[in-house]
Parts: structure tokens; sequence; C-alpha cells
């Protein structure tokens, strides 16, 4: 069964570039695809994606038919996701290894955040994360927009 990539982890970096996945993490990833392999790219914000490679397989067509169309956006995307990115294969411990690039473009140092994030996984430095997503003590409009979205996903019968 395939389940969404949720959560948030505390991660850890080792001096050789290689990222622990947590195991429950592990887990979720091979619910979508069991390969051992997984994209990872810039993604936006300073954040890195990692993505499996069964969800790159749908993601990748709409990026390549706007190229195709001469969205000069779209072409730009695809050249700083083809720099910042590399195909990394889960190792026996659990581990995947990022590029000096990568480490870099994120500004990652021994202790990052991972975040589930439906159908890709961003790994973000623990300062750019803290800054990008407060805690709901501090609202936002997050109520609001829970609200808007959440609200419009129930049944008539549920929202009488």
């Amino acid at each position: 069964m395939e389940l969404p990539l949720l959560g948030t982890w505390e991660c850890r970096i080792d001096d050789k570039r290689r990222l622990t996945l947590p195991a429950r993490l592990r887990e979720l990833l091979s619910s979508v695809d069991p390969s051992p392999e997984l994209i990872v790219t810039r993604g936006d914000k300073g954040c890195l994606l990692i993505i499996p490679p069964k969800i790159w397989k749908e993601f990748s067509p709409d990026l390549f038919r706007a190229i195709v169309g001469g969205d000069e956006d779209a072409q730009r995307l695809r050249a700083t996701m083809a720099v910042y990115g590399n195909v990394s294969r889960i190792d026996n411990t659990g581990r995947i290894t990022l590029t000096d690039k990568q480490v870099r473009v994120a500004s990652l140092d021994k202790g990052a955040i991972l975040l589930g994030n439906f159908n890709r996984v961003e790994l973000w430095n623990s300062e750019q994360f803290a800054a990008e997503f407060p805690e709901l003590g501090e609202p936002r409009g997050d109520d609001r927009l829970a609200a808007r979205y959440l609200d419009g996903m129930a049944t008539p019968k549920e929202k009488a």
C-alpha cells in the first residue's frame, strides 16, 4: 500500500556527507517505491528534495512538456535540478550520500531536518526549517487555511 510521506525527523550528516534516513521514513519510502535509489536535487527556499524514482517519473513529463513548449522558467528549473541533482543509493545501513554542491546550496551541517511532504521528502538546514515552519503557537493563519481547504473536502452530509 502506498502511504503519503508525512512527518519530520531530526537527522545527522557525517563527515563523508552521508545522511542517515530514519527507519520509519525508509518504510514510508518503500511503500511508495521499493527502489533502493532516490533522486536528490535542489528544492525551493534552500532545501533539498529527495524523491523516489516512481514519483520522479510521474513529475518529470510535465516539466519536460513545459520545456518543449518554450517555458523559460521550466528550462531554468530543469537546468537547476540537473546541476544539483544526483541519484543516491540507500546503503545497507539506511544512508544516502549527498554531493558537495548539495550540502553547500542547502547550507547543511551535521544536524538537519527531514520533512515528509506528501510525495517527496525535503531536507532542511535546522535554522532555515525553524524560520520557514514556526511552532503553531505563533498563529499565521494556519487555522484559516485548514478550514478553507479541509472544509471544502468534506462531503455535503458531513458539512450539515
